[in-house]
């Protein structure tokens, strides 16, 4: 080997195990234990899992906390939204929405049965919604956001009204949502959403955008689009909370890919997690 060479792989690495250090700090690895697995509707399987440490981090009791499933040897993951959290018992539930075809998530979920053990790391909790004062919440999301929505609608903000549109043909997913006095849901079938532009044109008809604070979980284009509009309209950034959780055309482990390459760059160039902009990533 030439001279250098190992130094600077070593080098490589050193400066890789710090990313990954910044990026996993706060987090557990922790195995959970399948508990039950049903069909609340046509399109979600929903687990309910429990966490098997004695040393269980606080903000897994968080609003709209997210984990990491650990899928196989071949190190495919995928990133899930806690639905609900009992601290008394480290139980969980989490929705994997199905889709026809196939995928490593498919596949997991599928196999999945009673006793089956499997590793996850977390939590990070995700997009909150931001601070009213005083003003309405205007909600954008697809059938991907429900779980988050959900998890959200536990500790919901007192006193806090809006409206939300919500793009999903699974009326028994929408159904399950619980009523807050004041916050107005609407569901929008998939038949609107096939142009990918259905929730954005209900936030350009939203009366006065400005007036209102923004929530938003569902397809990145059109997330990222929903985005500018509020900003363009005059809210500030940190009125703003949107998630794009994945891209028409995609797969997630190229989604997951383009992350971790632009995670990389900007940490290599002094930044931190917390100037990491999901919606900003080239998918």
């Amino acid at each position: 080997m030439r001279p250098g060479v190992q130094a600077g792989a070593e080098t490589e690495n050193a400066d890789r195990k710090l990313r990954e250090a910044e990026h996993d700090r706060g987090l557990q690895q922790v195995s959970a234990t399948v508990v039950s697995a049903v069909r609340p509707s046509l399109s979600l399987l929903r687990i309910k899992a429990r966490l098997e440490t004695d040393e269980l981090a606080a903000e897994w009791s968080l609003p709209n906390v997210a984990f990491r499933i650990l899928l196989g040897s071949d190190q495919a993951s995928r990133i899930y939204t806690v639905r609900r959290y009992d601290p008394e018992t480290a139980l969980f539930d989490f929705d994997i929405v199905q889709h026809p075809h196939d995928s490593p998530m498919m596949e997991w979920g599928a196999s999945l049965k009673i006793g089956d053990s499997f590793t996850i790391v977390g939590p990070r909790q995700h997009l909150i919604i931001p601070q009213a004062n005083g003003r309405r919440v205007a909600l954008f999301l697809d059938a991907s956001g429900i779980p988050a929505l959900f998890a959200l609608m536990q500790q919901w903000p007192e006193g806090l009204a809006g409206e939300g549109w919500i793009l999903t043909d699974d009326s028994a997913a929408f159904a399950e949502l619980p009523a807050i006095p004041g916050l107005v849901l609407h569901r929008i079938g998939n038949r609107a959403g096939r142009s990918g532009t259905a929730l954005l044109e209900r936030a350009e008809a939203l009366h006065d955008p400005a007036a209102h604070i923004l929530w938003g979980a569902g397809e990145r284009s059109e997330m990222r689009a929903i985005r500018q509009y509020f900003l363009s309209a005059g809210l500030e950034k940190r009125d703003v909370a949107v998630s794009g959780y994945w891209k028409r055309g995609v797969s997630n482990s190229e989604i997951d890919l383009r992350r971790r390459e632009s995670y990389e760059r900007l940490i290599a160039q002094g930044g931190t997690l917390a100037d990491f902009d999901d919606l900003a990533v080239e998918i």
